[in-house]
C-alpha cells in the first residue's frame, strides 16, 4: 500500500507551562482575538481545515486543570510528561490500538495558531512522495532565515557574521511514519523535536517550506502581536471578468493555456484564449488596475498572436507590486462544442502554473448553454472568471 493511502493523524503536545511566558496560566490557554478563544483551541481549529487529516489528540499534563474548562473539537490525552519528547513518545504509545504503524503522524506545537491549512496539506503530500521515492524517512514545515544572523558573546557583543544560505527556522508540523518516529523517541526522550529525534536515529529529513506566518508564541510581546494580527480585518477584494470570442476555421483551439483539438479556433488579435482573458481582467478589475485592454491594447502589433499566458502573468505581476495576491478563481466556459470536462483538470492546473498558485486554487465550469444563444449554435465561446484577492500587508 502506497502512503497516499495511509491515514494522518495529529498530535498536539500541550503539556508545557510556558515559563517564558510569564503568565498565571499556561501559554496554550492564554485568549486572544476577538473571539476569546485561546491559543490552543485557535490552533485545533487551524488543523481542523486540514482536509487530509483523519484525527487530532491533544497531549496534556495529568495535572492539567485548565482544559476540561473549554470546547476542543479534539480528542484530549492525559499522556504529558517532562519534556516534549517525552509527552509525544507517551501520546503515541498510547494510541499505539488506534494507529497503524505506516500511517503518517504530524505533530504540531500548541502554540502555533497561525499554521496555513494549505500548507499542512502540502506537507503530507510531499512527505508521502519523499517516503514513496525513498528520499527521506519524513519532513517538516521550515522557514527560510532572509534576515542577517550574527553571533553574539556573553556580554551581547557581535562576534561575527553567520552565513544564512541554507539556513532554515524549523517549524511545526513535523510528519514521520508512525512506527519509526515511536522508536526514535524511545531512545531520545531529551530531543528537543521530532526531526532531531529521527536524524540521531540515523533517518533522513525533508524539508517543506511554510508560511511566515507560521510563528511559535513564546514570550508575552508574541501574545500581543498575535492579538494584532486577530484583531486587525483582512483586507479582500472580488474581481469579476468576461469575454467571448468567435469561432473560425484556420485558427487554433486555446483555452485556459492548452491547446485543445478541435475543427475550429477562437478568433482574435491575441491568441484568443477567452478564458485567460476573463481572468486577466478578473485580476486587474480587483486590484483597481484597468483592465486587459488598458494592459494589452488590441491596436498594438507587438500582441499579435501573442501567448495569453505570458499576458496574464505580466498582469499578475502587476497586481502582486500593488500589495495583492490571488487566494482563488472561479471561472464558467460556455461552449456547445468542443466538449470541455476532459480538460478542466488540465486547464486548472495550468493556470495554476501561469500563477504559481496552491493546487485547487482554481476551479472551472464547463457549460453547454443548451443549444441557446451564439454559444449553443457553435459560433462562439463565452467565459466569466470570479476572483479573490487577498492583501499582503495583512
Amino acid at each position: 500500500m502506497t502512503y497516499a493511502n495511509r491515514r494522518v493523524f495529529v498530535v498536539v503536545p500541550a503539556a508545557g507551562c510556558g515559563s517564558r511566558m510569564q503568565s498565571d496560566r499556561p501559554k496554550q490557554y492564554l485568549p486572544f482575538g476577538r473571539s476569546g478563544q485561546t491559543v490552543l483551541q485557535t490552533t485545533v481549529l487551524a488543523l481542523l481545515n486540514v482536509p487530509e487529516i483523519d484525527g487530532i489528540y491533544v497531549a496534556v499534563s495529568p495535572e492539567d486543570e485548565y482544559v476540561e474548562t473549554l470546547a476542543i473539537p479534539a480528542a484530549v490525552l492525559r499522556t504529558g510528561g517532562k519534556t516534549r519528547a517525552e509527552t509525544v513518545y507517551q501520546t503515541l504509545e498510547t494510541l499505539s490500538d488506534t494507529i497503524a504503524d505506516d500511517d503518517l503522524v504530524l505533530v504540531h506545537d500548541a502554540a502555533r495558531p497561525f499554521v496555513q491549512p494549505q500548507d499542512v496539506s502540502n506537507l503530507i503530500v510531499r512527505t508521502q512522495k519523499g517516503i514513496e521515492e525513498g528520499m527521506c524517512a519524513g519532513m517538516v514545515l521550515a522557514v527560510p532565515v532572509w534576515d542577517t544572523v550574527k553571533r553574539v558573546d556573553e556580554k551581547s557583543l557581535l562576534v561575527e557574521d553567520v552565513e544564512r544560505n541554507g539556513l532554515m527556522r524549523i517549524a511545526t508540523p513535523q510528519c514521520f511514519p508512525y512506527r519509526q518516529l515511536k522508536s526514535a523517541l524511545a531512545g531520545n526522550l531529551e530531543a528537543t523535536d521530532e526531526s532531531s529525534a529521527m536524524r540521531d536515529a540515523g533517518y533522513a529529513v525533508g524539508v517543506v517550506e511554510s508560511s511566515s506566518r507560521n510563528i511559535k508564541l513564546t514570550r508575552p510581546q508574541d501574545i500581543e502581536d498575535a492579538r494584532s494580527l486577530t484583531e486587525t480585518p483582512m483586507k479582500m477584494r472580488i474581481g469579476i471578468g468576461y469575454d467571448s470570442h468567435r469561432l473560425v476555421e484556420g485558427r487554433k483551439f486555446i483555452l485556459g493555456g492548452i491547446e485543445i483539438e478541435h475543427t475550429l479556433g477562437l478568433d482574435g488579435h491575441s491568441d484568443a484564449d477567452a478564458l485567460l482573458h476573463a481572468i486577466t481582467d478578473a485580476v486587474l478589475g480587483a486590484a483597481r488596475l484597468g483592465n486587459i485592454g488598458t494592459f494589452f491594447p488590441d491596436t498594438d502589433p507587438k500582441y499579435k498572436g501573442a501567448d495569453s499566458a505570458v499576458l496574464l502573468k505580466t498582469a499578475y505581476e502587476a497586481v502582486r507590486e500593488a500589495g495583492w495576491s490571488v487566494l482563488n478563481i472561479d471561472a464558467v466556459v460556455v461552449a456547445q462544442k468542443p466538449k470541455l470536462n476532459p480538460h478542466v483538470a488540465a486547464m486548472q492546473t495550468r493556470i495554476e502554473e501561469i500563477l504559481e498558485l496552491d493546487e485547487g486554487s482554481v476551479s472551472i465550469k464547463p457549460k453547454t448553454n443548451e443549444k441557446l444563444g451564439f454559444e449553443g449554435r457553435e459560433e462562439g465561446v463565452s467565459t466569466q472568471a470570479v476572483v479573490l484577492l487577498q492583501s499582503d500587508c495583512c
